[in-house]
């Protein structure tokens, strides 16, 4: 399997790249031009419309202090699978105070909130994301975000407040008491030192509050965690990575459909075929919504299966791949390699197929030739 194994080879040089729009539009909220920046991981590209991937706002985007190591470290979350691929959407302020700063959960309006629940949507509709959306909100932002959750906790999945402040003796009991009403929603609250060189100006006045919340009855729904290490400004390059990963840890651990021993062998045989695509799609579940199979997953499946000879496993897990990303060569090659001894002519289409990608979908593949020499190898 000489090929099946060169395209694993040549799959994380492809994930680091990512593509990067910027978005301008009237915002009728603001009554004024806004933008935001829309992040989506390199595979995004290859997707089928069926691969509808979670969204991660971060607000506070005029700042690349913070935007810039929180988008980093969920692409690096996403390269170690701790967190699925995700579509990133950056929002930009003009006024910080003005547009974080809420006075009542009861005012009837709040520009930015119409933003995120209206006006963002029909913007992101064109890179089908999923209905997950995690929120994440730096000190005012973080206020904000518990805001928006209690006022629109339909829009929201997960809440992520680093340092909070603004209203909080009024937020969090709301919060927890929202928290009930669901089993799918998830609130993280994260604050930095006590001292006061640290974050002590939030953490005297929070820490309480936070303490004071009966968060039993909710269980993990609600977490509150505290950094000693970080400052206020550290807190986010600290915190996020970790909250973020807790957030995604069903889906981290989801991989035991062909759990494998040191021998990278199946310890356990597989279900036929159809049952492991099956059993798949059940694992997809996530927050009451879903996580798609994403080209790591999908080669690794295959990879532990072909090890332990289960070819037409393999083969059904590389068709559901060409039915996720039907972009990426790579799993048109996979399928036309095992079907070629059971179904010579189906295997032929699919290796054409893999050079007819090859050639429109990767024009700048620096080993391109060599690649297209190793599939029509195959084909001879």
């Amino acid at each position: 399997m000489r090929s099946l194994l060169l395209g694993a080879v040549l799959l994380p040089q492809m994930c680091s790249a990512q593509g990067i729009d910027s978005i301008r539009f009237h915002s009728s909220a603001f009554g004024m031009e806004r933008a935001v920046v829309v992040r989506t991981p390199e595979f995004h590209r290859y997707a089928s419309a069926e691969v509808r991937l979670p969204v991660i706002i971060l607000l506070d985007g005029q700042h690349d202090w913070f935007v810039d190591p929180l988008v980093n470290d969920i692409r690096f979350l996403e390269f170690t699978h701790e967190v699925p691929q995700c579509i990133v959407v950056t929002i930009p302020l003009k006024d910080r105070v003005n547009e974080l700063g809420q006075d009542s959960i009861d005012q009837p309006t709040m520009p930015l909130l119409d933003l995120l629940t209206k006006e963002l949507p029909p913007l992101l509709a064109h890179y089908h994301p999923s209905d997950l959306t995690i929120l994440v909100g730096h000190s005012f932002g973080a206020s904000f975000s518990l805001f928006a959750f209690l006022k629109a906790p339909e829009a929201f999945d997960a809440i992520i407040a680093l340092s909070p402040l603004h209203q909080m003796p009024l937020l969090a009991p709301l919060v927890a008491t929202e928290l009930e009403k669901s089993t799918n929603k998830r609130v993280y609250v994260a604050l930095g030192g006590a001292e006061r060189l640290k974050d002590g100006g939030h953490y005297d006045r929070v820490a309480p509050v936070m303490n004071g919340v009966d968060r039993a009855r909710i269980g993990d729904q609600l977490v509150y965690r505290e950094y000693p290490s970080a400052g206020h400004t550290s807190l986010p390059i600290i915190a996020f990575p970790d909250l973020l990963a807790t957030l995604f840890t069903p889906y981290s651990i989801r991989d035991s459909l062909c759990p494998v021993n040191d021998e990278y062998e199946l310890t356990t045989a597989p279900p036929s075929p159809a049952e492991l695509m099956q059993d798949v799609d059940a694992s997809h579940e996530f927050l009451g919504s879903t996580i798609p199979w994403d080209v790591a997953e999908i080669n690794g499946s295959a990879s532990r299966l072909l090890n332990s000879g289960y070819n037409e496993h393999a083969l059904a897990v590389y068709q559901r791949g060409v039915q996720l990303y039907p972009k990426l060569y790579e799993f048109h090659w996979s399928v036309g390699e095992l079907l070629l001894e059971s179904d010579r002519q189906a295997g032929l289409v699919a290796l054409n197929e893999a050079l007819s990608l090859l050639e429109r979908e990767e024009a700048t593949m620096p080993d391109r030739d060599a690649v297209r020499a190793e599939i029509r190898s195959l084909m001879k």
